[in-house]
């Protein structure tokens, strides 16, 4: 068995909305070897991954799984099982799969949900390596594999604060996502955007940030304004150490200046020779802090945008003893907790075994081989903080108003919008007393997993505050997001929309098939219809309303850049791009493309073209409000939309209307509209009534598009490639797109409405469609044009050289004599050709596959005239 591809499908995509990685599986000899036909594999298997018993499979029942396996399934299927079910005992929470079989032997492509992709992909590649150990008769744990799918996830995954800030945007439907494998988040899309470092807001203030690094800085700010802090003062050296202790007296705390996360913090120092041990653990540091050590608990108080959320009491990590296991072993069992690990990754961190134990267990005369008796609990460290071991309670409901106040306070004071205040007090339930309590630090970018995991007590959702704070509602998060697919008139469809929501102060951005556009600006040229190209525009920081062409190619490859739109739009479905990727059906296609109107967020709109009946069909499946566009007022879908006073925009004689709640108003002619080529491009009035219905629902008024659409022109300045119309030299050149079989029947209708002498067709075909539908594209070719000049893209898409120019040149033999058929692979000489086989009063229709070779070929044909006309005026002149 061998994986030909992998993709990770992070965006919503054909099989599931939430991430998924699809598999190109090649199973080899093992294709005529299902699970019934492998003696005594489905017991070993089920020995071996005894929890498979529990699927279900699509039988619905527990155990269905396994029937199949004894019926009979191919290794691809089970595989998938196996993928799920190594992630699962890792404690990864996925469900979902599904296998395809595809057209080719032995192929099967593989699907099914991932939370992380590198534990997510390792999971599959484990289940291979196990099935090849049945298959072999070896011996075989799992236990090793689910181990390494575990710390892969934990390796990868976002740590437990960031972790629930990201989960808390989802739940609220707002975008989020993790930038460059780190702790940082982008919340929101567009100009509204902001961003997160682990619990640090980009709303911070970068001098409160700098404030609250600075230990000294923090105990001056809140001692400014009466708040309690650690009388104390800063130590360089040995003998300021020991006058400082004097006038402070004993018990005393020493800190790094600099520290975080309580590391190094050495606290209840009650004798001089404690004392000088604890400076000289800080021996490579120039300074460190000492403090009268102030006895009660120690609590973390998290404040969000001036307001307490969360307490906790904090306790320092501890063992009991057994009488027989050393304080070492001790904590070396305790780690073993599955709720422990290293770092961040887990609720509860891994216990440390370093000098700082070392030290504190000194002062009880103890240390790491020391054995407890049995049932004696002592502490390891003296610190609470969870990053080195610690514990931690939830107290919130039982906080005095006092100390509410103080912690609100001193994150004021700092000037932080999220801050995690240490306070040691002696009674938390009581109001403040002078003494009786001290602020120990503010935190700027305070850990939130105590709150979400408490060792007892209620969990308290800082996360869901956090982005409370940022955003008081999805609207404020997101700007506005049109999804347009279909097979042909997306990127017209894109230009028209963009075109229509510019107003002065306003930015918008678009992506579409010619590239990226930030208002007017350029910023990436190609075929830009799929999700890399759609997150370029959502994560600009000027962009007002995004714009985005969302084709089949890029849903395949990643899923959509987003969770949700408020607009999708489905201009209409037809064959093409089939036996690409696993959609080999018109029906398969259909689904793909309904996927843009089953991500429409409940409170937005779907556009769907109600003269095709697929597309139509998807208003099932759409949570948003549906608005029908037709071009025949007696349309089914239309009319009974219209009984049911629902928005719709159709063509009635030679008006376009529109009708929202039993309400219908002429909106204008649809000839006076330039894309419309005086009512003859029926096509381009499909993509002008979605256009206008979705920046009608995006707030533009009727007396606005009317402005609008009459100053929107079908040329190379605003619609670059789509239906361009140029007289040159008693010609007409038409320039065009259309590369599959509905497009073409588009163009050719409408230039029927052009007088000309003669048809002239330059054209070529994409590698990647079937040989039927390139025969199908040469059937209409040869049924309009009088000549034909067959060219070659430039991209083969895994064809030979001159294979696709052969194929439409067979079919149009049968058509054209082969004084009208000329073949000049390369794009820009095939339309030197057709001009050089034309005179005056002929159409020529350029279909081209690169824009670039349009404008070469113009740019070339303008410095010929300019050349003709200077040799003329030459010659004159003499």
């Amino acid at each position: 068995m061998k994986i030909n591809k992998v993709k990770f499908l992070s965006g919503p995509n054909y099989y599931s909305y939430k991430p998924t990685i699809w598999l190109e599986l090649d199973i080899e000899e093992l294709e005529d070897m299902p699970s019934n036909k492998i003696p005594g594999f489905t017991d070993t298997l089920l020995e071996v991954m005894p929890t498979l018993n529990t699927h279900t499979c699509s039988r619905g029942y527990e155990g269905g799984f396994v029937e199949r396996l004894r019926e009979g399934t191919w290794m691809g299927h089970i595989l998938e099982h196996m993928a799920i079910e190594l992630q699962s005992l890792a404690g990864i929470g996925v469900k979902r799969g599904k296998t395809i079989t595809s057209e080719r032997e032995g192929i099967y492509y593989v699907t099914y949900r991932y939370e992380e992709k590198e534990s997510g992909y390792y999971a599959f590649e484990a289940a291979m390596d196990i099935v090849n150990h049945i298959l072999e008769r070896q011996p075989v744990s799992i236990e090793p594999y689910v181990k390494k799918v575990e710390q892969l996830y934990y390796d990868h995954k976002l740590g437990p604060s960031t972790e629930a800030i990201f989960k808390a945007a989802y739940e609220r439907k707002i975008p989020v996502e993790q930038l460059a494998n780190d702790s940082i988040l982008r919340l929101g899309t567009g100009r509204k955007q902001k961003r997160m470092e682990a619990t640090m807001s980009s709303q911070a203030s970068f001098l409160a940030v700098e404030y609250a690094c600075d230990k000294v800085m923090t105990k001056s700010l809140l001692d400014d304004v009466c708040i309690p802090v650690p009388e104390g003062s800063v130590i360089s050296s040995e003998s300021e150490l020991l006058q400082e202790a004097a006038r402070l007296e004993y018990p005393l705390v020493i800190k790094p200046i600099d520290g975080h996360q309580g590391q190094g913090v050495l606290t209840n120092i009650r004798t001089e020779e404690e004392l000088i041990a604890a400076y000289n653990y800080h021996k490579d540091t120039d300074r460190v802090i000492l403090e009268r050590y102030y006895t009660g608990d120690d609590y973390r108080f998290t404040v969000v945008d001036g307001q307490l959320i969360a307490a906790s009491l904090r306790l320092p990590p501890y063992v009991v003893g057994n009488g027989s296991d050393s304080i070492r072993t001790l904590i070396e069992k305790e780690n073993e907790n599955p709720l422990r690990g290293v770092g961040h990754e887990k609720p509860m961190t891994k216990i440390p075994i370093n000098d700082s134990v070392e030290n504190y267990l000194r002062q009880a005369q103890l240390n790491l081989d020391s054995i407890l008796d049995k049932g004696r609990i002592i502490n390891v460290l003296g610190n609470a903080n969870l990053s080195t071991g610690g514990l931690a309670i939830d107290i919130t409901d039982k906080v005095h108003r006092s100390y509410k106040e103080i912690a609100e306070s001193s994150a004021r004071a700092i000037g932080l919008d999220i801050a995690g205040v240490d306070m040691i007090v002696q009674d938390i339930t009581a109001e403040y007393r002078p003494g009786c309590a001290a602020v120990l630090e503010v935190n700027a970018a305070p850990g939130i997993r105590m709150h979400h995991y408490p060792s007892s007590g209620t969990p308290r959702d800082v996360g869901g505050a956090i982005v409370d704070y940022l955003f008081k509602s999805r609207e404020e998060a997101v700007i506005p997001a049109v999804a347009v697919t279909g097979t042909n008139g997306k990127t017209t469809t894109v230009r028209l929309i963009s075109h229509f929501l510019q107003q002065k102060g306003k930015t918008i951005g678009m992506a579409h098939s010619d590239g990226v556009y930030i208002g007017n600006r350029c910023i990436d040229k190609g075929d830009c219809s799929g999700p890399v190209s759609a997150r370029k525009v959502l994560h600009h920081p000027e962009v007002d309303a995004a714009i985005l062409e969302t084709a089949r190619g890029g849903m395949l490859r990643e899923g959509t850049a987003f969770r949700f739109c408020d607009v999708g739009i489905v201009t209409n479905v037809s064959e093409d791009h089939l036996g690409l990727d696993g959609i080999d059906t018109i029906e398969e296609l259909r689904k793909l493309k309904r996927l843009i109107p089953e991500v429409v967020h409940p409170d937005g709109y779907c556009i769907l073209n109600a003269d095709d009946k697929a597309v139509a069909e998807m208003k099932d499946y759409t949570g948003g409000a549906v608005v029908f566009t037709s071009l025949d007022e007696n349309n089914a879908y239309l009319r009974k939309h219209r009984e049911n006073n629902q928005e719709c925009w159709y063509v009635q004689g030679d008006w376009i209307f529109h009708e929202k709640d039993g309400k219908s108003e002429r909106f204008m002619k649809y000839a006076e509209i330039p894309i419309t080529f005086n009512g003859y491009a029926k096509h381009n009035i499909s993509n002008l009534l979605q256009a206008l219905a979705s920046a009608h629902l995006l707030g533009v008024s009727q007396e606005m598009l009317r402005k609008k659409a009459l100053t929107f022109f079908p040329d190379f300045l605003q619609s670059p490639g789509r239906f361009n119309k140029i007289d040159q030299d008693g010609r007409t050149i038409v320039v065009d797109y259309a590369h599959n079989t509905a497009g073409l029947k588009a163009i050719y209708n409408t230039i029927k409405a052009i007088p000309y002498e003669r048809l002239i067709t330059a054209v070529s075909a994409p590698g990647d469609r079937l040989n039927e539908d390139i025969r199908n594209m040469a059937e209409i070719i040869g049924n309009e044009t009088d000549i034909v000049v067959i060219k070659e893209d430039g991209n083969l898409r895994g064809r030979k050289p001159k294979e696709v120019a052969a194929i439409l040149d067979e079919v149009l033999a049968k058509r054209l004599p082969s004084s009208r058929r000329i073949i000049e692979l390369d794009e820009i000489r095939a339309f030197q050709k057709a001009w050089e086989t034309s005179k005056p009063g002929d159409l020529l229709l350029f279909l081209y596959d690169s824009f670039n070779a349009v404008e070469s070929f113009f740019k070339e044909h303008k410095r010929k005239r300019s050349e003709f006309a200077d040799r003329y005026r030459k010659t004159s002149s003499l």
